[in-house]
């Protein structure tokens, strides 16, 4: 078997050789064969997998983090100013911002893994945290 061109420089590569001597790159034969001893990553394809990735990406993350902590505030400034009706309507806006915000922290941590580790694990816990409180000062404050 002849030696092969580069696919990046065009330089010669040797046959049996992994990596262009000049440039680096990786041969033909090196991306046609999988590394030994490198675990191999899965694609979720298409399916909920592929929802999960998009519903739960970066940007939505922050934006859902956001959004959460704009209904609490907003709850918490009628239920701080008003009473009676209205005052329970805060509460429920309130509680949905928590579950939001805790919704987005806990499924960006579990799915997304552009963020660091220990970014996510934080993430997790926090909105793990987040709903379990969220839902019983809801059941707290309306029963008052």
């Amino acid at each position: 078997m002849a030696n092969t061109k580069c696919l990046k420089c065009g330089a010669e590569i040797p046959e049996g050789t992994n990596f262009c001597p000049s440039c680096g790159a990786p041969s033909k034969a090196a991306q046609s064969k999988p590394m030994q001893g490198m675990p191999q990553t899965m694609s979720r394809g298409p399916g909920m997998g592929g929802v999960f990735d998009t519903l739960f990406s970066k940007m939505f993350v922050y934006i859902g983090i956001l959004l959460g902590i704009l209904l609490a505030w907003i709850g918490g400034i009628i239920v701080l100013f008003t009473t009676g009706n209205v005052a329970n309507v805060g509460v429920v806006l309130n509680s949905l911002g928590f579950v939001s915000l805790g919704a987005f922290m806990l499924m960006g941590g579990l799915t997304n893994k552009k963020f660091d580790k220990f970014v996510r694990l934080g993430m997790i816990v926090g909105g793990a945290v987040t709903i379990t409180l969220s839902l019983a000062i809801r059941t707290t404050a309306i029963t008052y």
